[in-house]
């Protein structure tokens, strides 16, 4: 097995609500450092994990590494563990190589200890967020999970004021400028774009013109295909009600797919459709998976495999377990080299001028 993996790191900025002062790397440095009413005097939300634990149904998530870089440089970097308490890992038996099948059970975890799901890292540096996603842990749970730290948890952050970490399309890559994207063709959901405060500063907002086209059809395509809620919210005011979506989802054959495909294609300003910020879209689509995105810009047609969106490809170091005289290759991530390659993509998107 090799010793290290291959991954991605993912780009994404705080989207800073109107009012709020303070980068969201101050704020997550703040919220760290508060003092837990609920632990002994002088306890602060740091020092104890229990403190930092989230509980959503039967799933657990907490910042389990705290990094709180101040010397030569300034950022806050940790990870978030995700399980669920009591869960069960299966397993089965090969000591008789003669038998003609093996007993496969489910092992509870240790006694104080739990099966890790998922674990995800992570690295903020002033409004800058870059992120190794998991496969249960993404940019969506984090945005989830830094709004409850911030503004349940500890109140730094008003309730009403949203927590977007809004995604950037990757200007090299598309082949231009936010405002030189031709169309976005979507394959699943897209999230509701928050509204930003365009009327403050309107110079600093990407108009465009917007007409949007749905097609449906049945095919045994895997690769880019939608919920059933997806496709139902798509196709209930295109085919007239819920009741024709039935009808039509009743017609497709057992053995394909319904694929719903959205392109939002942007044209001049001649035609009489409506007005849309791209940066609205743009952060819109930021928890639409990668696999569901394709942008075309000057006539060059890019994605689906992630590339639209400003990343960083890096090689991390595998964690190894001494086990008598040999060591074995585990499949967590060393997390002093996940810094170091968090460290690199930050300093790599501000030498390319991808960021400032």
């Amino acid at each position: 097995m090799a010793e290290r993996k291959p991954v991605t790191v993912h780009y994404r900025k705080f989207d800073r609500p109107n009012g709020v002062t303070h980068s969201l790397e101050d704020l997550v440095r703040s919220a760290l450092n508060t003092l837990d009413p609920s632990s002994g005097q002088g306890v602060r939300l740091k020092d104890r994990y229990v403190s930092r634990l989230q509980t959503v149904g039967s799933d657990n998530l907490f910042i389990n590494l705290c990094i709180d870089q101040t010397q030569h440089t300034s950022y806050v970097m940790g990870d978030v563990l995700h399980f669920t308490k009591g869960r069960l890992q299966a397993l089965c038996q090969t000591a008789d190589p003669n038998a003609a099948l093996v007993p496969v059970q489910q092992m509870p975890p240790p006694n104080q200890s739990e099966y890790v799901h998922s674990q995800m890292f992570w690295l903020i540096k002033g409004d800058h967020v870059f992120v190794i996603q998991s496969i249960s842990l993404q940019t969506e749970q984090l945005e989830a999970y830094l709004k409850w730290f911030l503004s349940t948890r500890t109140q730094l952050l008003a309730t009403h004021c949203p927590l977007i970490l809004a995604a950037k399309f990757d200007a090299g890559t598309v082949g231009g400028d936010l405002a030189d994207i031709q169309q976005i063709t979507l394959g699943g959901v897209v999230s509701k774009p928050v509204t930003s405060e365009v009327a403050e500063n309107p110079q600093s907002t990407v108009y465009t013109e917007r007409v949007s086209e749905t097609t449906d059809h049945s095919s045994i395509n895997t690769q880019r295909s939608t919920g059933i809620n997806v496709a139902r919210a798509v196709l209930a005011p295109l085919l007239g009600g819920d009741a024709s979506v039935d009808r039509l989802l009743q017609a497709v054959p057992a053995d394909a797919e319904l694929k719903v495909q959205v392109n939002i294609g942007f044209a001049t300003k001649k035609r009489k459709v409506d007005r849309v910020a791209l940066r609205e879209l743009e952060t819109g689509l930021r928890n639409l998976p990668d696999s569901q995105l394709e942008v075309i810009a000057k006539g060059k047609k890019v994605g689906i495999d992630g590339s639209v969106r400003l990343h960083y490809n890096a090689s991390v170091k595998l964690i190894k377990l001494q086990v008598g005289d040999s060591q074995i290759i585990g499949s967590l991530l060393d997390p002093i080299d996940v810094k170091r390659a968090l460290e690199e993509a930050y300093n790599n998107f501000v030498s390319n001028g991808k960021i400032r």
